[in-house]
């Protein structure tokens, strides 16, 4: 695919510019006004995936938005796995395709659901990248995270006056689950799919059941908010979940 990138029209070849651009929970019009424009203009979109899935949540959002045509649509393949071995190789792997193309001048725009500074993908790339091209320039493009918009779905408040927020993955040891609750004005759960009867027994040990709210798919046309934490019990849940626990 012949792919035009006017900036590199100079005598001396520069290296690209990497972008890593949140494309914000899910709604389109999330995006912001900044992150269009950088999309419209680079000839390179670079999209993570897990290998397991069918397609790209954040070009699905993106091309809602952008047209597509005329760009070189890259996969970066970043399997979802504890394997230590096994993600060093992808990362280097998808760092060398990036790498290629920034090389020869061209910008590339590698997109992200959510921020891509927040338990996302492509802050790992970042030391492999200037590590093959010192002195390379990123540039970050923040976007509207989910948790964002997950309070707004549920009308809660994230934090007022001095209040004190904690964010941390639903899988921590139930101990340790404790704590972060018990110490913290609001908490806020991710990625509960897999944990989710087990962050019920804890709330309800800790009589804070009744605060607590359930959202799936923020921003997305099949969001979900529900408060009834009993209701779901035993219940399979999307990846892009979260609990809001709100003293």
């Amino acid at each position: 695919m012949s792919i035009s990138n006017p900036r590199t029209h100079h005598s001396e070849l520069r290296t690209g510019i990497l972008y890593g651009i949140g494309v914000g929970p899910g709604d389109p019009e999330l995006l912001t006004i900044k992150a269009v424009n950088v999309l419209r203009k680079v000839g390179i979109i670079a999209i993570p995936k897990s290998g397991e899935e069918a397609g790209s949540k954040a070009l699905s959002v993106m091309e809602k938005v952008v047209d597509l045509k005329g760009k070189e649509i890259l996969e970066l393949v970043l399997p979802m796995t504890k394997d230590k071995d096994v993600l060093l190789k992808a990362r280097k792997d998808a760092v060398l395709l990036l790498a290629e193309r920034l090389k020869n001048g061209f910008d590339v725009a590698c997109i992200t659901i959510g921020d891509p500074l927040f338990y996302s993908t492509f802050s790992y790339l970042i030391p492999f990248i200037t590590d093959i091209l010192p002195g390379i320039e990123i540039k970050i493009i923040s976007g509207i995270s989910s948790i964002n918009a997950a309070a707004g779905s549920a009308l809660i408040p994230l934090a007022e006056a001095d209040e004190r927020v904690a964010i941390i993955p639903a899988a921590y040891g139930e101990r340790d689950l404790k704590k972060v609750i018990e110490g913290f004005d609001t908490v806020v759960l991710m990625k509960v799919n897999k944990v989710f009867d087990r962050i019920v027994s804890v709330l309800n040990e800790l009589g804070l059941k009744e605060k607590a709210v359930f959202i799936s798919k923020a921003g997305w046309p099949d969001e979900e908010v529900v408060r009834d934490m009993d209701s779901l019990k035993g219940k399979k849940f999307d990846y892009f979940s979260m609990v809001i626990v709100k003293k």
